[in-house]
């Protein structure tokens, strides 16, 4: 057993009252038997009930370490460097939020927290139900990582039940006419046709492709052989070749080198010299002129994920063809892309002609009825 003790400072005004003397604010220390062996160390602390956990921890070795809040949030932060920047700055967002009301509620260590804290932080968040539950799942990730490493003996965010019944936002697909009015709203944004070249490149590549800003910001220029693109995406890294359509060729083509590139420039819009981040935001920018030019109203990059996934759908491509062009998992979208549309409707109808021959009286405005 470890006996705790106040080891009280020079200018302690109990100093007299020997190490007996408890209700000061002086270091805690702690003295006894371990494992055969007389130890006598410092707990590194002046909280009485962090000092009992530190000297818990010492005398079970099964128990949970004690690990300080801000020391766990650095640990996970440089666990997370191989992510994504985008999805790390989403990372330290929630816990730099974290971090700072545990600081104002006077919470150090990671035991210390309780679903009920944890209920009182949320609290004080004015968050969206979407941007709550994403938020939840960000506390669960971390607190799951502390639990691996013994940090905590449970994960509280896990009792913590998430908002339900969140609608989630709709995205509907770019019509032709749309598609084709943001492609001719190319031709005048900018000062010139380096601006617009660029915006036309940018916007085909998404329409044929599905891949995302920064993917489209950073593609390299060998990506392109034999007619084809060789897709690979910076947030799962997955790999696939799409066949490049001849508009698509024609502006890769006549795109002009990135500014202070030089001849050897590598990626079409990126020159090598400024930061990912950067170059992903002059595309942003880009892009939010074209939309805005266009008059197409709701108009964004990501619709055109959306877009291919549900042509691919219509079309009799399967969820894991879908999966595979845009670099995602068959589950995310069944969840997110596969969404009704006339045409899938149209071969779900001839799919049940084939099976049930002579069965079905098909009605232009109402589907099928069954006899």
């Amino acid at each position: 057993m470890l006996n705790l003790y106040r080891r009280h400072i020079a200018c302690c005004p109990h100093r007299s009252k020997g190490s007996t003397y408890v209700r000061c604010n002086c270091p805690i220390w702690c003295d006894g038997e371990l494992n055969g062996k007389r130890t006598r160390e410092s707990l590194k602390t002046r909280n009485w009930q962090r000092a009992i956990r530190k000297a818990a921890a010492k005398e079970d070795p099964s128990a949970p370490l004690v690990k300080p809040i801000t020391d766990a949030i650095t640990a996970f932060e440089n666990h997370i460097q191989p992510l994504e920047s985008s999805t790390r700055r989403k990372y330290k967002n929630v816990l730099a939020h974290f971090r700072d009301y545990c600081k104002g509620a006077g919470l150090h260590d990671l035991m210390e927290l309780t679903v009920e804290r944890l209920d009182a932080y949320r609290a004080g968040r004015t968050l969206s139900p979407t941007t709550s539950m994403k938020e939840l799942q960000t506390l669960r990730q971390f607190l799951a990582f502390c639990g691996e490493r013994r940090w905590i003996s449970d994960n509280p965010a896990k009792k913590i039940k998430a908002p339900r019944n969140i609608r989630p936002v709709e995205i509907v697909p770019y019509t032709q006419a749309e598609a084709t009015k943001i492609l001719a709203a190319c031709e005048n944004i900018g000062r010139g046709p380096y601006e617009r070249l660029r915006a036309r490149a940018m916007v085909l590549l998404l329409r044929y492709t599905g891949l995302r800003i920064s993917d489209v910001a950073t593609l390299e220029r060998d990506r392109i052989q034999d007619g084809q693109i060789l897709l690979h995406t910076q947030k799962t890294g997955g790999t696939v070749f799409l066949p490049i359509p001849a508009d698509l060729e024609d502006a890769l083509d006549k795109l002009p080198l990135p500014r202070n590139g030089g001849v050897e420039a590598r990626c079409f819009f990126w020159n090598g010299t400024t930061s990912r981040r950067a170059v992903v935001g002059i595309a942003e920018r880009t892009l939010a002129a074209v939309f805005a030019k266009s008059g197409v109203e709701g108009a964004h990059a990501h619709r055109f994920r959306h877009t291919l996934a549900t042509e691919i759908l219509a079309r009799g491509g399967s969820e894991q063809d879908a999966a595979d062009i845009l670099g995602i998992s068959a589950a995310v979208v069944r969840k997110h892309y596969a969404k009704w549309s006339q045409a899938r409707q149209q071969r779900i109808t001839r799919l049940f002609e084939a099976v049930y021959p002579g069965t079905y009286v098909v009605h232009e405005e109402k589907g099928p009825v069954i006899n």
